[in-house]
């Protein structure tokens, strides 16, 4: 028995909201520099991408994207800054998630993205040598408590 195949992510998304999400993509980073905007970059690939590294993110996404919002991209954005934040906040996330984590841009960045580091235990890290902790290790150990948000006391 096969697994059956998850639901495209981007269906959620007619073709509508895809061009709007493009329209949007496009005003919050523009082609400048030797970057390409974030319309040419955040494509249906793209946008599958976050959507199943994000799956909660797809109804706020197709809620910022409805066409009651209008054309114009810095108006939606307005719009949803003052009525609908959590929209917008999801909308800002999947676009600049999309463009950040596509190939070409990273490599126009010069971010190969994260890799393993080597550590030798045995050779005490530059940071500590360099005094950027002292402040921190002088102070000693903070705790707070989540549930009062009060620092924690030493019995």
């Amino acid at each position: 028995m096969t697994a059956p195949n998850p639901p495209d992510s981007i269906a959620a998304l007619d073709e509508a909201r895809r061009t709007c999400l493009g329209a949007v993509a496009g005003h919050l980073i523009p082609a400048a520099h030797g970057m390409p905007s974030a319309r040419e970059v955040v494509t249906d690939e793209r946008i599958r991408f976050v959507l199943a590294a994000r799956p909660d993110l797809a109804a706020p996404l197709r809620a910022a994207l409805r066409p009651e919002l209008g054309d114009d991209p810095a108006r939606r954005l307005e719009t949803l800054e003052r009525d609908e934040p959590d929209h917008r906040g999801a909308l800002l996330l999947a676009v600049v998630g999309a463009y950040y984590t596509d190939a070409g841009v990273r490599d126009l960045l010069g971010y190969p993205g994260q890799q393993a580091l080597s550590l030798a235990d045995w050779d005490p890290a530059s940071y500590l040598d360099e005094g950027l902790v002292d402040r921190v290790l002088a102070r000693g150990p903070i705790w707070k408590d989540p549930a009062t948000g009060r620092r924690a006391e030493r019995g």
